[in-house]
């Protein structure tokens, strides 16, 4: 039996024959399609140069048809080109054109072969629904799809290069291979309900490289990609394998992982493009050894869980080298993440995620954790960032610390220093070479002589009551010490410097800051917000850009406190009422003391000295107290607008650029036991005011040599207090008598009728 088919073969191999086309008749047939019809398995078809107009072409039987040099050309008028029937056929070096719809190949039989062949303006270049089909060294131009697997398995497509709306789509199919090709269009590679396919050593220009979805244990490696949507897209798949590829400029995401588990993604070269890795709605995904440069987003989870992100080099993202959202029980480990804006942000309820034995260097934030409680920290490395930690809210609103409740160690260090995050502790003294503090829901805990640098927070109290922080030294930090939701606290005998804000306390109530300094700060030297009862003591202010800012934070008490050299206000009160300002000191700043909508504020024997603007200025308020002050060398003493009942009383302001006191726009208010000596332009100016009563004041040699003059108002006001309490003392006007009965006119309108011969004759009186 055996024999009888070898003898079989060998007759039927040799009776195979080569069947020549030729147009200008010098072959065996002028057309391709009577030579395909003619031959008999084995045969070859020669196809000589020329250009054909032919229908469709069947391979009923197993033949070669093969373009013998030259220039041959094949001008489709059928459904397609060719159509196989017979497994094992061989189409080479024929150049196939559509007119727009049909097929150039269609392969219903397995084993065939599509060799150097140029296929331009189909609808579909090549279709295959069988096995062990492959397209070789061939050209797909002009089509909407370019190469089509339909429930085909081990198909191959090698060295080619496609230029398609979608170059090769794969669906329903196993074990398909491309390799070496070029694509170009919207759509490299469409894989769909498929497995076993590999892509590889392959260039992607197209918009999109490759998508991948409900499909499993596909390999996509070592392919190029230049594509502006994103060079690999996994959608509801599981178990494949990204590696090796090198992908650029997208500004979507390089790698996307949607809906998908299981994937691994390594050793890719990711960069330039606005996400390196996105994924969304995944689990258990690995992503290992990638190297992530110059991208918006290294790597970004969003609503995704149990992924393990190992050993990543991740340099130079302008938002975050890693960004979770939303993504709970991920392990971020044994990566390296230098010169990124941020190195690693988790936010939006980021919870349970383990965040172990990085190295991050060099970055603008290290660790920033966002409204995201309840991660582990271990082993991270932390060195020469311009702040290492960060740990705060996401909801400025939320009255909640579960955001600060993490599990640091003190295995985690900033620039070789371990880090100190206590959670819950309780009369406890802390004390060492620390680089950050944080207390979280703790009692009585005292941290002392600690130099803290280069973290959003060095020293961080959240949620606790008792806490004190004594003899701290906190530079470079985005805020020096930080208390929120605190109660009872304090700060003492501490530094700031060179930080955005020195001290801030959100949402205290009773906490007291004493004997501390803040300076060069680029917001704020002492910050109080939403607070009530706050005391700012026995502290110094300079050369921040605002001293002291305290908003919304009703009962503050600032007191004994110096404001100096500060680029704007040396302190800002605003909605905070019921608040004291007393024998504080504000000098040299742009406007010493500026107090905005503040009710029942009290400034008490403040000393205001050479400030360009205001000494003390109050804005749209009432009911306010400015007593023994003094105010030298400013812009203006003392300036209110639309101010109600506001009372001045025994007062300096005197030697200011311009105005002792300006009033503008207020009503019913008292000046009383102040002196207005040598101000620059007036002593007082009151515009537009009605219902002030001004007596007991002296009023020296203000004005200037061309402009005397004591006092402006063009209001409805009172300059004196009556025949028994009498006016004011003028140096420009003589009278005898204490007080006197000789009237002094006040310039534009106003009144004194019972000025005093004497500077402060009123204390004469019984």
């Amino acid at each position: 039996m055996i024999s009888l088919l070898l003898i079989s073969a060998g007759l039927h191999q040799a009776s195979a024959s080569t069947l020549v086309v030729d147009q200008g008749g010098r072959g065996d047939f002028s057309t391709i399609r009577g030579a395909v019809l003619s031959a008999a398995d084995g045969d070859v078809v020669q196809v000589n140069p020329g250009y054909y107009v032919e229908g469709e072409i069947p391979l009923h039987r197993t033949i070669s048809v093969v373009g013998a040099g030259g220039a041959v050309v094949l001008q489709s008028a059928g459904e397609a080109a060719f159509r196989t029937e017979a497994p094992g056929c061989i189409i080479s070096g024929i150049e196939m054109r559509g007119s727009g719809p049909g097929t150039g190949v269609v392969l219903n039989s397995p084993g065939n072969s599509v060799e150097g062949c140029a296929i331009l303006n189909f609808s579909t270049g090549v279709y295959s629904s069988a096995p062990d089909n492959r397209v070789i060294g061939s050209s797909i131009d002009a089509t909407s799809v370019g190469l089509q697997v339909l429930y085909g398995t081990d198909n191959v497509i090698a060295d080619s290069r496609i230029r398609s709306s979608r170059g090769a789509v794969v669906m329903g199919s196993a074990g398909a291979m491309i390799s070496n090709t070029s694509f170009s269009g919207d759509l490299g590679v469409y894989i769909n309900n498929s497995s076993g396919t590999k892509v590889a050593g392959s260039a992607f220009l197209s918009t999109t490289g490759i998508e991948v979805r409900d499909s499993g244990r596909n390999l996509v490696e070592g392919n190029t990609f230049s594509s502006p949507r994103g060079g690999v897209v996994l959608v509801g798949s599981e178990d494949n394998d990204i590696r090796g590829n090198d992908i650029s400029g997208s500004n979507t995401a390089a790698i996307t992982v949607r809906d998908s588990r299981r994937n691994s993604i390594s050793d890719n070269k990711l960069s330039l493009s606005m996400t390196g890795l996105y994924g969304e709605s995944s689990a258990e995904n690995w992503i290992s050894n990638n190297s992530i440069l110059g991208c918006e987003i290294g790597i970004r989870l969003k609503g995704s869980q149990d992924n393990r992100i190992n050993g990543n080099d991740l340099e130079e993202s302008r938002v975050a080298a890693i960004l979770l959202e939303g993504s709970a029980k991920n392990r971020i480990d044994e990566n390296v993440l230098a010169e990124n804006v941020d190195g690693i942000i988790l936010k939006s309820a980021s919870t349970e995620n383990a965040i172990e034995d990085n190295r991050i260097i060099r970055n603008g934030r290290g660790i920033s954790l966002l409204g995201s409680g309840d991660n582990l920290l271990r082993g991270n490395e932390m060195d020469h960032n311009r702040y290492a930690v960060r740990v705060d809210r996401e909801d400025p609103s939320s009255w909640d610390d579960g955001p600060f409740r993490q599990y640091f160690d003190s295995t985690n260090t900033i620039d070789g220093r371990p880090i100190c995050y206590v959670v819950d502790g309780r009369d406890l003294l802390l004390s060492g070479d620390y680089a950050l503090i944080a207390l979280v829901g703790c009692s009585n805990v005292t941290a002392e002589d600690l130099i803290l640098s280069n973290n959003t927070a060095g020293a961080l109290v959240v949620n606790s009551t008792g806490s004190l922080l004594r003899n701290l030294t906190l530079s470079r930090n985005e805020v020096g010490a930080r208390l929120l939701m605190t109660s009872g606290s304090r700060v003492l005998d501490s530094r700031a410097d060179d930080s955005t804000v020195g001290f801030l306390v959100q949402a205290g109530q009773r906490d007291e800051i004493l004997g501390c300094k803040a300076s060069g700060s680029s917001a704020t030297g002492f910050d109080i917000q939403g607070s009530s009862g706050v005391v700012l003591k026995g502290s110094i202010a300079s050369e921040n850009r605002v001293g002291v800012s305290v908003t919304n934070s009703p009962s503050t008490m600032i007191i004994q406190t110096m404001a100096m050299a500060n680029g704007e206000e040396g302190i800002s009160l605003t909605r905070s009422p019921r608040s004291v300002l007393s024998q504080n000191s504000a000098e040299r700043n742009r406007q010493g003391i500026r107090v905005t909508g503040s009710d029942g504020t009290m400034a008490i024997r403040n000393d205001l000295f050479e400030n360009e603007g205001a000494g003390l200025a109050l804005h749209q308020l009432s009911t306010a107290t400015v007593s023994g002050n003094v105010a030298w060398g400013n812009g203006e003493g003392v300036f209110l607008q639309s101010v109600e009942r506001g009372r001045l009383e025994g007062n300096n302001l005197s030697e200011n650029r311009r105005y002792g006191l300006r009033i503008s726009y207020s009503r019913d208010g008292a000046v009383r036991e102040n002196s207005f000596i040598e101000n620059g332009l007036s002593g007082v100016i009151l515009v537009d005011c009605s219902g002030f009563s001004l007596y007991h004041n002296n009023f020296i040699d203000n004005g200037n040599p061309m402009l005397p003059q004591n006092a402006v108002d063009n209001g409805d006001n009172e300059w004196d207090g009556g025949t028994d309490a009498g006016g004011n003392f003028w140096s420009d006007h003589h009278t005898s008598g204490n007080p006197g009965t000789d009237p002094r006119r006040i310039t534009s309108k106003g009144i004194d009728r019972y000025p005093f011969e004497d500077p402060n004759g009123w204390k004469r009186l019984k």
